[in-house]
């Protein structure tokens, strides 16, 4: 039995380059493993080679047979946001030394559900609204060409943006009725560009985090970009800094919400993506963290 597996995106990644990386493992491509066509339950330890779809690909399959093999990252992918919020060089020989030698860390998944289809799984981020547009217009040529500075060409094919009515419940609280552009249901918080769009999220923390994005004027847009960017990275981490920025936020532009459970009602069908992969047009969508549920290597 080999023991270590590499499931890759041959789009990503070159089979010789990954039989140069890892000379003694079994490699097998990522959309045999989503067809059902391969086992990975005899593996002591699983590499993903790709992109956070490649990644939910495999994570899928662990949380569908009820296995928890440690798993280490190569980040060939668009936006690798697992990896980039774990500290996982983008530099593939170190990536591949981290995923062999790194230590193990437990981290949450979240899982989300769409009326009779079976559940989701997931490592970093979904949207509702304009952030799932913008992924469902993304190019795929011009993400391999140029990585994720692609989804700016894509956010720009998804205009005019329209705000959307959601209803959102946490963890059984009373409903709130929000009109914004987009929400973001979070394991992560770090976006590629360095955009702390949501500096409290761990992936270890056993809660999903929301950020109800809806900014109506050009004044709103800057006070959100620079709150995300900047001020997030270098101003909340201090004390007198968060205690600033919590007292001049406009919640109708960018509020954070912090549950177990989270319950999203739309007005009208909205696009839903899930790491970055458009899943279509829905109305309600559950979600859930699976606190410590998946082992890495980082």
């Amino acid at each position: 039995m080999s023991q270590v597996a590499v499931v890759y995106n041959p789009k990503k990644i070159s089979l010789e380059k990954l039989t140069s990386l890892f000379p003694e493992a079994e490699l097998l491509i990522a959309k045999q493993v989503k067809k059902g066509l391969v086992e990975l339950g005899d593996f002591s330890k699983l590499i993903v080679a790709g992109g956070d779809g490649t990644l939910r690909i495999v994570v899928q399959y662990l949380m569908e047979n009820h296995l928890k093999t440690p798993i280490g990252i190569i980040p060939v992918g668009t936006g690798n946001i697992l990896a980039r919020n774990l500290g996982i060089s983008l530099d593939i020989e170190q990536a591949a030394k981290t995923a062999m030698e790194g230590k193990l860390k437990q981290i949450d998944i979240g899982k989300a559900k769409v009326r009779s289809r079976s559940p989701i799984f997931f490592t970093g981020i979904a949207g509702l609204g304009l952030d799932a547009k913008i992924m469902e217009k993304t190019d795929n040529r011009l993400k391999k060409r140029i990585g994720w500075v692609a989804y700016i060409e894509g956010g720009i094919r998804a205009l005019p943006a329209r705000f959307q009515r959601f209803n959102i419940t946490v963890d059984n609280q009373q409903p709130r009725r929000v009109k914004v552009l987009t929400l973001m249901i979070a394991n992560t918080g770090t976006l590629p560009g360095r955009v702390e769009l949501i500096p409290d999220a761990e992936v270890d923390d056993g809660n999903l985090d929301v950020a109800v994005i809806g900014p109506r004027w050009i004044w709103n847009w800057i006070d959100v970009l620079g709150r995300i960017t900047w001020q997030n990275r270098f101003v909340r981490p201090l004390v007198l800094g968060r205690k600033l920025m919590d007292a001049t936020a406009d919640l109708k532009s960018l509020e954070y919400l912090r549950g177990r459970k989270i319950k999203v009602e739309s007005e009208t069908e909205c696009t839903l993506q899930i790491d970055g992969d458009p899943i279509g047009e829905v109305k309600e969508v559950s979600f859930e963290v699976i606190p410590k549920a998946l082992v890495v290597s980082c």
